[in-house]
């Protein structure tokens, strides 16, 4: 299993851009992803997942989003260290919601993921 990261252009009006967000509140986090091989296999985890979850929501009107609410970093936090601790606990949960272990089934999901007023991330994950 490999999660790695897609560089996302930061300059003004792009994606990877830093905004303005304060650590220590929840925030909105949007998934939306998009699987290759076997998509049935992945979207059986991903149910199995948001069945078991508290935190985790499918957008129905759209089939291939997820809408999770987290408390990301603490108040204290920089810019910096948010999005750092921001890209840690996305990671974790990505891992969560699109990795079965075990199954060595060979799909790749590639996820780009929106946190709340924070930034963009993109990873391509192996399943």
């Amino acid at each position: 299993m490999a999660i790695r990261k897609i560089s996302l252009k930061n300059d003004s009006w792009q994606p990877g851009e830093c905004l303005s967000q304060a650590g220590g509140e929840y925030m909105h986090v949007t998934i939306s992803y998009d699987i290759t091989g076997m998509r049935n296999k992945i979207d059986h985890h991903i149910h199995e997942v948001i069945e078991s979850s508290h935190d985790l929501r499918k957008i129905e009107c759209v089939n291939t989003t997820i809408y999770w609410q987290a408390r990301l970093g603490d108040r204290y936090d920089n810019q910096d260290m948010l999005v750092m601790k921001a890209e840690i606990v996305l990671k974790n949960k990505l891992e969560e919601i699109f990795v079965k272990n075990g199954d060595l089934s060979y799909e790749t999901v590639t996820a780009y993921c929106m946190i709340g007023n924070l930034r963009a991330f993109a990873f391509e994950i192996d399943a």
